[in-house]
């Protein structure tokens, strides 16, 4: 069977789209009430955050926001099969008339598709609660968005200012290994439902064992450009991220519905 076929894809697509309709819906009202709740607390005055005796309203909010977008981005993978609720779905992805290889593009795509229903739901919930704060006559009432963006823009300054740009291409390397891993933790256990926990035990097991055998490493404040070493440094990585997505794409292929605790 080929590999990849677009009208095939487009069909596993429709197929994916219908069936997982609910869990759509649901992550996004789930995300929708959440943060709602959080930043009227906030801006209300419900909860009080102060930093040097002044209160912060937006700051924790944009926060909150930055956090829950991160977590997504990173643990996203290990939720490809978060919408599957029995053995019989399963039994149905196994028997789709599509490529193995299809299918794996189609069930990682999930937390892509749920991004943009969580950047919608961002929005929504700081419409909700600048019009709440704009009825009762809260003094200082801003959206969400603009507190966020003012952070992003002030921590990139920073950066840049202070000859640290290397900083940002390390962590963004880091955290696509980190993404990479929980989508190899997403097919290596055979429990969908609890694959993100269990990636995340093992990685915190993973980080003991390396600070155990390793150290913590000597902690370097000087300031440096680029240099042979992040080169060296990002291209590891860099295998990695492709090591772990083929692993992941393995298991994959040998999902099973009734098996072992892991898919070997």
């Amino acid at each position: 069977m080929i590999q990849f076929n677009f009208n095939r894809f487009g069909k596993l697509a429709k197929w994916s789209l219908t069936n997982d309709r609910s869990y759509y819906v649901r992550s996004f009202l789930q995300v929708l009430v959440v943060l709602t709740l959080i930043f009227l607390a906030f801006t209300t005055q419900f909860f009080t955050f102060k930093v040097n005796g002044e209160t912060r309203a937006y700051e924790p909010c944009a926060s909150i926001a930055i956090i829950i977008f991160f977590i997504d981005l990173i643990i996203g993978p290990s939720l490809m099969f978060q919408s599957m609720k029995n053995k019989h779905d399963r039994q149905t992805l196994l028997m789709l008339p599509a490529s193995n290889f299809e299918k794996y593009i189609m069930r990682y795509s999930t937390w892509i598709i749920l991004l943009p229903l969580y950047v919608i739901a961002f929005f929504g919930a700081d419409l909700i609660q600048y019009l709440v704060n704009v009825l009762g006559g809260n003094d200082y009432v801003q959206f969400v968005t603009t507190k966020l963006i003012d952070m992003v823009s002030d921590t990139m300054n920073h950066l840049w200012a202070t000859k640290r740009r290397f900083m940002m291409t390390d962590f963004f390397v880091a955290m696509l290994w980190l993404h990479s891993v929980y989508a190899l933790g997403g097919t290596f256990f055979r429990s969908h439902k609890h694959a993100a926990l269990l990636t995340t035990v093992a990685v915190i097991v993973y980080g003991l064992l390396h600070v155990w055998l390793f150290g913590m490493g000597e902690s370097n404040d000087e300031i440096k450009p680029y240099d042979s070493a992040d080169i060296i440094w990002c291209a590891s990585y860099g295998i990695l991220i492709i090591v772990n997505f083929w692993l992941s794409y393995r298991f994959f292929c040998r999902n099973q519905v009734i098996g072992k605790f892991v898919n070997l």
